[in-house]
């Protein structure tokens, strides 16, 4: 299949999940919609990026988790470089961040299941801190954003972990 078969084919898969996903749904619903800027919702995605790197458990085996990574991944790589690319990546890493909890509560009992519940914790702090946080720390994070041995990669975010993680501990305590 040729490259753009395949783009047209995802762009298609994209704009169907994006219309189940808005059906019922008020646009104040949507997981972004309070984030004041379009650079807000990419640290929102390095955050869970970033906590998500060494997660375990069988659902950090789920497919749809890792291919939202991957997007994640290469819609940082498109933001740092530029590329045309980006506005793209960035809607499919939306969609996908924004079915997530629905994909988890549909297979998962998370009132039962750690590792889903874990996940779904992981993802409301992520997004929720970076529309949040301050704006000094927001272009701080995010200019520290930069290729490490061509992987994408935020130190600071990393040094973050321990405090993220006792968010994620009082969101698990929500979701309980």
């Amino acid at each position: 299949m040729a490259v753009k078969e395949l783009r047209d084919i995802r762009k298609e898969m994209f704009t169907e999940m994006e219309q189940r996903l808005n059906v019922n749904r008020k646009p104040e619903d949507r997981f972004f919609y309070y984030h004041s800027c379009e650079d807000r919702i990419v640290l929102s995605h390095a955050l869970f990026w970033v906590m998500t790197q060494n997660i375990r458990g069988h659902v950090a085996k789920e497919k749809y988790f890792l291919l939202l990574r991957q997007y994640q991944e290469e819609m940082m790589s498109a933001y740092l470089t530029e590329s045309d690319e980006f506005p793209e990546l960035l809607h499919y890493s939306n969609v996908m961040y924004e079915a997530l909890p629905i994909i988890l509560k549909g297979v998962y009992d998370l009132r039962i299941d750690k590792d889903a519940r874990r996940l779904a914790a992981i993802a409301i702090v992520a997004g929720g801190y970076g529309g949040d946080m301050s704006e000094e720390q927001c272009y701080d994070l995010l200019d520290d954003l930069d290729f490490y041995y061509n992987k994408v990669k935020c130190k600071k975010i990393e040094r973050m972990l321990p405090e993220l993680s006792k968010m994620v501990i009082a969101e698990l305590n929500h979701l309980s």
